[in-house]
């Protein structure tokens, strides 16, 4: 295998830059880094979109617990918190508490109910969990209101306990089966948050308390979040579209940089002179082979050798590599041709070197 050694680069003639010259590459310098940041922009929208409206929601409850007559308490009320004899209970008095304010003013419109659901589940090796009985009841009905910025619900219910209790056993009874009972109560709240700027959907929210019927013990489970901080943002219409404003401004302005560029190395490349085209082909010879070529100001005499004139500048290379021989170079008009020769006994190997491009 035949190798090829690079060799130190020669002095290149300077580029001479005019002003034009030097505007066009601001310009193509300040469209690409525009076109970059409007992308940026593009890819970080969602992290830096600022919503139009913020508010809060703090959600909680309190209860207590009302026993039938008996001999073992000494308060006909238990308070929050603990477990219970469920046939000692008569009702529970619950307390719904919701607080909703925004960060600025606007104008809420808000209704709310309280209903209670009873749900009996199966459970066994084959019915594991599996839901028999659903039954909704309305314990408050709806009420509306409206208020600016802020508003507060604070409802009491009381809650028939034995009722329920009852109504479940019965169900057995009726149909044969045991049953895991549970009865869910809801505050249900639903708004509508007017003059900020968006016309905004109206928004679902509930309170929920679990409690087990059953005849051995039972408690209250709170099933909500207690405290909850909402942002609302435009609509996804309007951030697609100016997210697409931004990846379009910044491929504009990149495609039109990569034109401007382009259109520049045209008119270069369709500007060179002849011996722009001719000192680029001699010079890259002279970089890459210059230890092999030994330039001379004499045109040698080959008139009595056997001319061979190769096609590419490897083929003289390889004459030369192989014969162990140098490389003549000789410039017979300067900066407009230049004539290479390998002489090898009775025969002389010629590359010319012209303003035409090298193969």
């Amino acid at each position: 295998m035949k190798t090829r050694k690079k060799y130190r680069s020669i002095k290149k003639r300077k580029f001479k830059m005019n002003y034009m010259d030097l505007i066009i590459v601001l310009l193509i310098v300040i469209m690409i880094v525009i076109g970059i940041l409007f992308i940026n922009l593009g890819l970080d929208f969602e992290k830096n979109i600022k919503p139009i409206y913020s508010y809060t929601v703090e959600r909680d409850d309190d209860y207590q617990v009302l026993l039938k007559p008996n001999d073992y308490y000494t308060s006909e009320t238990l308070p929050s918190g603990k477990y219970y004899a469920a046939k000692s209970i008569q009702e529970y008095i619950l307390d719904f508490k919701y607080h909703f304010y925004g960060d600025r003013e606007s104008d809420i419109e808000y209704d709310y109910n309280i209903t209670a659901e009873l749900v009996g589940i199966v459970n066994g090796s084959d019915n594991d969990g599996k839901e028999v009985w659903n039954r909704t009841f309305d314990i408050l009905e709806d009420k509306h209101q409206n208020e600016k910025n802020e508003f507060y619900i604070n409802e009491k219910i009381n809650i028939d306990y034995e009722y329920y209790n009852n109504l479940a056993r019965s169900y057995e009874k009726e149909y044969g089966i045991s049953i895991d009972s549970s009865l869910k109560i809801y505050l249900n709240i639903s708004y509508i948050i007017d003059n900020i700027g968006e016309d905004i959907d109206k928004t679902q929210d509930r309170i929920e308390l679990d409690i087990p019927i059953t005849n051995t013990v039972t408690h209250v489970q709170e099933k909500y979040e207690k405290l909850s901080n909402q942002n609302i943002i435009p609509k996804i219409e309007d951030l697609l579209a100016k997210k697409a404003v931004y990846y379009l401004i910044g491929g504009i302005c990149i495609i039109v940089a990569i034109v401007i560029i382009l259109i520049k190395v045209r008119i270069i490349k369709h500007n060179r002179t002849p011996q722009d085209v001719y000192e680029k082909n001699i010079n890259k010879i002279l970089k890459y082979y210059r230890d092999l070529i030994v330039t001379v100001k004499d045109e040698p005499d080959i008139s009595n050798f056997k001319i061979m004139n190769v096609m590419t500048m490897d083929d003289l290379l390889d004459v030369a590599e192989q014969n162990k021989a140098n490389i003549i170079h000789y410039q017979v008009i300067k900066a407009k041709i230049s004539k290479l020769y390998v002489i090898v006994d009775d025969y002389v190997y010629v590359y010319h070197v012209t303003a035409n491009e090298m193969k």
